[in-house]
């Protein structure tokens, strides 16, 4: 293994040229996108991946606990396993989905990013101070309302930070957002959800019914939103956001939101140990990741979903919510970066596709 620290900056330059030229997507080859049902590669080869790499990442996957894994490379399945086919509960990934709904509502002129929280008639409780009906759209997006509904003793005090200053991971902002939504379109999220994003996608799961509001009045106004989703659809979701928001010949999401939303707007807001940064509800990772543009949506449950524009890659992976093995975080970027490490060359040339065969192994 090459040592980066002693590299000179001549070979390095010519280290990444030939990275890059190695695993660059060929000019004419045309993206691909799942039409009612995903299409896989022959084999990891066609891709430019090592079957025998890949199994040894599923060996230390299985032994973590992961529960479902999606490997997408322009378009196609690279390798899958686990229970992919599943419906299952995706937490905080609906945070996302609500960043595509946005997108198209500010597109239409439904929704203004600059209008407050006080114009919009938001009600909290405690009330609003005058300070906090200052926060605006474009600051829940970015978890910097500066609006704290907190138990007593937990997360930072009322009144402390002033709107867009602070990012602060806050469930009010997020709930909020779902109000202001359902408010200013008239539409019921999760239909919403299923007209906007599922049906141009062609999702295979998803449906309104698997979507439901969640009250918890003596914390907050606005309930949370509880969808439920099955992986092979969240990586429909990935693509939709790798192809900067367009299906097949439809601009689904537009481009420069999708843009917008996936650069930081807030900095190692985790500590610098590990650097993970915030956009419009998109999480952005940098450290090792950065060189590919990563960002990511993330759920309780080692649940998400991985886009890296500059590999062309879709990354899904979730495990159990109820019976989680210790696949955390960290580990399950691990596993990404060992399945980043199984590539071998540049896909052929004209690779063979095949229709998925759905395993549980």
């Amino acid at each position: 293994m090459i040592c980066r620290n002693i590299l000179t900056p001549v070979f390095v330059l010519f280290f990444v040229s030939l990275s890059t030229e190695m695993y660059a997507q060929p000019g004419n080859r045309s993206p691909v996108y799942p039409d009612t049902s995903w299409m896989q590669y022959a084999t990891p080869e066609e891709a430019g991946w090592s079957s025998e790499k890949i199994a040894e990442v599923k060996a230390y996957a299985d032994s973590l606990g992961s529960d479902a894994v999606m490997l997408v490379y322009n378009g196609a399945i690279v390798t899958e396993w686990g229970h992919n086919t599943e419906v299952e509960f995706i937490a905080s990934i609906y945070k996302s989905l609500f960043n595509a709904l946005y997108g198209i509502a500010v597109e239409e002129g439904r929704i203004d990013t600059s209008s407050t929280i006080g114009e919009l008639g938001i009600q909290a409780n405690p009330p609003l101070s005058e300070t906090e009906k200052e926060a605006k759209v474009i600051h829940l997006l970015s978890a910097s309302s500066g609006v704290y509904r907190m138990p007593e003793g937990r997360g930072p005090e009322r009144g402390s930070s002033q709107p867009g200053e602070r990012w602060y991971y806050n469930s009010w902002d997020f709930n909020a957002l779902g109000t202001i939504y359902e408010e200013q379109t008239g539409e019921i999220i999760f239909k919403a959800i299923e007209q906007q994003i599922a049906e141009p996608t062609g999702m295979e799961d998803y449906d309104a019914s698997w979507g439901h509001y969640f009250s918890q009045p003596w914390r907050s106004l606005h309930p949370s939103y509880n969808i439920w989703m099955s992986a092979r659809d969240l990586a429909r979701f990935g693509l939709l956001y790798l192809r900067d928001g367009q299906w097949n010949d439809k601009q689904v999401i537009p481009s420069s939101w999708v843009e917008t939303s996936t650069k930081p707007r807030f900095r190692n807001i985790l500590g610098d140990n590990i650097p993970a940064h915030w956009g419009l509800l998109w999480w952005i990772r940098g450290g090792e990741f950065a060189r590919y543009d990563a960002y990511f949506a993330s759920g309780v449950g080692s649940q998400s979903i991985w886009v890296l524009p500059e590999l062309d890659i879709v990354f899904v992976h979730r495990a159990s919510r109820d019976y989680n093995q210790g696949v955390y975080g960290l580990d399950v970027e691990k596993i990404l970066l060992k399945l980043i490490e199984a590539r071998t060359g540049t896909p052929a040339a004209q690779p063979e596709l095949m229709p998925v065969q759905w395993g549980e192994e």
